[in-house]
């Protein structure tokens, strides 16, 4: 067997060009798999960003609050009651609206995100805490996110911006994300956004569990001792249930599914191709080696060394390709669209098995090898 192996690897090495020709056919299928899966993931990624930069232990919401882009408030009672649940270290409530953000230079007005929390508790990772701390205590500014879509103009710290049509110093920036719904976000203590709209309600609250109590015990205190409008998540819990309900809700589930099955087709095809063509082209020495005593096995295992070769420098090209290609989609989107490890290794294996399978194919017209045809 290792000498088959040895003789199917040879064989493609021995013209590098063609092999670089035939792997790039395989790569095909692989970065159109990664590119539907990058897109597929950055979506998700985005969608669920907020509990992703949650800093507690779990997250109370409105129970008709199904998934994170809904607006639901919770009473800001229900946060008070449990602050004073046993295991209960800290509540901290996050405020969440949209305001107009007015362009200085082009004199547009566009809808932001706004988030407001107070600046000695610090509920999401949004930055450094103590300079975002520092920068929110200053009285009637706010942060802006940097990852924002350039659509809201050169906001730099230093600058007044009209928020509402009221002038506000832009103290700093944070670090947030957009999705495919919002463009931008901006951060304001909770000091500033009620003072403005004094009748807010929290869209959520962050709970910090007291050092030594059980998280699942507490959860269940909660729900216990409060009435049934509430919800309480870990921030895992709420991640998957953002995915889940993005997945179910959103047709882009079954359209990036397809995209990634057509992307494994594409490429077990070409891989079949480029096979059978080697295969074909190399007939009479395949008969010359029949003519010789080799076995159907030892052929056989010659063509899939052939495809287990393809498969990883196919994959190998179509990886560096796919690098390129969600890196310049994640410049322009602004999604989280990147190659993750898990997803890098399930597809390499999915390219492996179908290209053996497009191999196993092509070795029907290796046994077809007939040496008389030598004569």
């Amino acid at each position: 067997m290792r000498a088959s192996i040895e003789l199917g690897i040879r064989h493609l090495l021995y013209n590098r060009p063609r092999l670089l020709a035939m792997s790039a056919s395989v790569a095909v299928g692989v970065v159109i798999v990664f590119v539907e899966m990058g897109l597929l993931l950055g979506v998700l990624d985005s969608q669920a960003l907020i509990a992703t930069l949650v800093r507690g232990d779990l997250v109370v919401m409105n129970i008709a609050r199904v998934d994170l882009h809904r607006w639901d408030k919770i009473d800001a009672i229900r946060l008070a009651q449990i602050a004073a649940i046993p295991g209960v270290a800290r509540v901290m409530p996050v405020y969440m609206d949209h305001v107009n953000l007015r362009d200085a230079q082009d004199k547009r007005v566009r809808r932001i995100i706004v988030y407001a929390f107070s600046p000695d508790d610090m509920p999401l990772n949004v930055g450094d805490p103590v300079r975002v701390s520092a920068a929110l205590k200053m009285s009637r500014s706010f942060m802006f996110d940097r990852l924002s879509r350039p659509i809201f103009g050169d906001i730099k710290p230093g600058k007044s911006i009209e928020i509402d049509k009221f002038p506000l110093l832009v103290s700093g920036v944070v670090t947030m994300g957009v999705d495919i719904v919002n463009d931008g976000n901006i951060v304001m203590s909770a000091g500033d956004w009620l003072a403005r709209s004094p009748a807010s309600k929290p869209i959520m609250g962050v709970i910090r569990i007291a050092p030594g109590a059980d998280a699942d015990k507490v959860r269940n205190e909660i729900l216990a001792r409060l009435p049934p409008d509430i919800t309480v998540l870990t921030p895992n819990e709420l991640v998957e249930r953002e995915n889940v309900s993005t997945l179910e809700t959103t047709p882009i589930g079954i359209l990036f599914t397809i995209g990634m099955i057509a992307g494994f087709m594409i490429g077990t095809i070409n891989c079949y191709q480029v096979l059978y063509t080697e295969v074909a082209d190399n007939l009479p020495q395949y008969a010359t080696l029949k003519a010789m005593g080799f076995s159907d096995e030892f052929l056989r295992t010659t063509v899939l060394a052939q495809a287990a070769l393809l498969s990883g420098t196919g994959f190998a090209v179509g990886l560096t390709i796919s690098i390129l290609a969600d890196g310049y989609l994640a410049f322009v989107t602004l999604l989280p669209i990147k190659i993750h490890l898990v997803s890098a290794s399930l597809v390499c294996l999915a390219t492996i098995a179908l290209c053996i399978l497009a191999g196993w194919i092509a070795i029907h017209r290796v046994q077809a090898a007939d040496p008389a045809s030598l004569y």
